[in-house]
């Protein structure tokens, strides 16, 4: 279940210097623009997609250039015997079948 994920750096552009980084979904960061969250002046740093909310973490670690992302909890196989895995202890979503708990 693919989703499009976005990150967005707020700051002073011209200055080259930035405060906050803001990531998720193009669905949540769009919800933060309209409650006046996101400051106008943010700009996308980089969008990509992922099929669960880990996968996305760990290529938003790497574009960022931290440590590895580590997931919560231990990976289990889905329930619906699909042959993906997913973190029931983080997002609860199979990147085969999306939401599971």
């Amino acid at each position: 279940m693919r989703k499009v994920y976005e990150a967005w750096e707020e700051g002073d552009i011209k200055a080259g210097t930035w405060g906050a980084m803001t990531f998720g979904t193009v669905e949540s960061i769009q919800e933060q623009r309209t409650k006046g969250l996101l400051a106008p002046n943010a700009r996308l740093r980089y969008r990509f997609e992922a099929d669960t909310l880990e996968e996305a973490l760990a290529v938003h670690h790497i574009k960022m250039g931290w440590s590895p992302f580590q997931p919560a909890g231990k990976p289990t196989p889905c329930p619906n015997a699909c042959g993906g895995f997913f973190y029931p202890e983080g997002s609860g979503e199979c990147p085969n079948c999306g939401r599971i708990c």
